[in-house]
């Protein structure tokens, strides 16, 4: 790309102003490279942003201690300063906004060429000619009127559409900035919303699956299990009277016949133990995602709590102790899926904040037409700055990798949706306390 050539037409008479608009010039060119380069990193247009941030600090600073030092009018002094909060303005929304830029240096390039062509050839050379004034004898607004009064009308009124061009470009661009913004916000609240609905329907769909395919073969082994219990019955029966002979009591003899038959029993009791474990995790993987019954309904709170405990022992059983000082409680108009997501989601956080082994206190109860269910642990516990964010979406204490920041703020979001809220208590050093608090009769929409 052509540079962008200093000439005589820039200069304002001013050594130290020129000096500074000299380096703008070669911010503008520097941008012009990164834009004409094959390939561009980041931390290099990053860099010609810091020089632009440090130039507006520099020489605006000086620039408007010239035009005080030389007492010119306020009417232009406000005017130029405005012009420079408008840069600077300018600079920073481009710098929030440059990762979303198709082109960031060609954008910063054609920003910079338009300022030093309008500020620098109007603005900058009408101050310095004003100044000039003051300096032979005229009063500021003297020099402020006749600088108004110079040049063609037509030159004039062409100036003056520009400058009402650019601060109708500056609104927009303020404007698409605090659009821009809004809908961050919303596309933060649906991907909430969408995380919530999708992890709690994948919960399900996966429990369904997993009873599914785990059912049938779990059916056929039951069923050889208690086929082959028979059949051992019969070849023990036979295997009693070989052994009676001579040479069936030495083969029972070298094969510890005794030991056999009492370990084959053992073995089959286990096996069907195994069994009624698996058929029992399916059970509660059901009850937790509740696929079968994804409405509005009254629900045993302390049942879906205890399915949770069942879905989450691998997370808790090596991490805690679980007591229980649990009250029952009424039936309460739930959606029990999304409750037991809030209990797993209380659980989980709380086995993660203890060190070594702790222990987890779940308690219950009733007060008039509402209940709650408190989990509290024996973990590190939070400072006030951290309680006042924990529901905040996407923030989160734990090491990078190991938590997304949504668990709490989503079940912020399922108790809030049933009517309900959740109390918080936490000590540093001591542990945490969640108190969740239901409706007995549902939120008013459901009833």
């Amino acid at each position: 790309m052509e540079a962008f050539v200093w000439n005589e037409r820039f200069e304002t008479g001013f050594a130290s102003v020129d000096a500074q608009h000299r380096h703008l010039v070669s911010l503008v060119n520097r941008a012009g490279e990164l834009m004409s380069a094959p390939e561009t990193s980041q931390s290099e247009v990053d860099g010609v942003f810091h020089q632009l941030a440090h130039y507006a600090v520099t020489h605006f600073r000086d620039e408007e201690h010239l035009m005080l030092e030389n007492g010119i009018d306020t009417r232009h002094l406000e005017h130029h300063r405005k012009s420079h909060h408008d840069f600077a303005d300018q600079v920073k929304m481009m710098w929030n906004q440059r990762t979303m830029m198709s082109s960031p240096a060609e954008t910063l390039h054609g920003f910079l060429v338009a300022w030093l062509s309008f500020h620098i050839l109007g603005e900058d050379q009408q101050m310095a000619r004003e100044i000039m004034r003051i300096r032979q004898g005229k009063s500021p607004a003297e020099a402020h009127e006749l600088e108004q009064t110079r040049g063609e009308r037509s030159t004039m009124a062409l100036i003056t559409a520009l400058k009402n061009i650019y601060a109708v470009l500056l609104r927009l661009n303020r404007d698409m900035a605090q659009i821009n913004t809004r809908l961050e916000a919303e596309v933060a609240e649906r991907t909430r919303e969408l995380l919530q609905s999708e992890k709690l329907a994948s919960i399900g769909q996966l429990a369904a699956g997993v009873a599914h395919e785990i059912n049938n073969p779990i059916g056929f082994v039951s069923s050889n299990l208690g086929t082959l219990g028979r059949y051992v019955d019969q070849l023990q029966r036979l295997a009693e009277l070989g052994a009676s002979t001579p040479q069936g009591n030495a083969i029972a003899r070298e094969i510890d016949f005794d030991y056999l038959r009492s370990d084959l029993r053992d073995l089959l009791r286990e096996s069907r133990e195994g069994l009624e474990r698996v058929h029992k995790i399916i059970v509660n993987l059901k009850d937790f995602s509740r696929v079968d019954q994804a409405e509005w309904q009254e629900a045993d709170l302390l049942a879906g709590l205890e399915s949770t405990l069942a879905v989450a022992a691998h997370e808790l059983k090596y991490k805690a102790e679980i007591e229980r000082e649990l009250t029952p409680l009424p039936p309460v108009r739930c959606m029990p899926a999304q409750i037991n997501q809030v209990f797993l989601n209380l659980l989980v956080n709380a086995a993660q904040a203890i060190t070594g082994h702790g222990k987890i206190t779940l308690k219950s109860g009733r007060e008039s037409e509402r209940v709650w269910v408190e989990i509290a642990d024996t973990g590190c516990g939070m400072d006030e700055a951290t309680k006042l964010r924990i529901f905040d979406p996407f923030f989160t204490t734990k090491p990078v990798g190991t938590g997304t920041g949504l668990g709490l703020s989503l079940s912020w979001d399922i108790v809030k949706k049933h009517g309900g809220s959740i109390e918080v208590d936490s000590t540093p050093g001591q542990g945490s306390r969640f108190r969740i608090w239901l409706p007995i009769s549902g939120p008013n929409e459901t009833t």
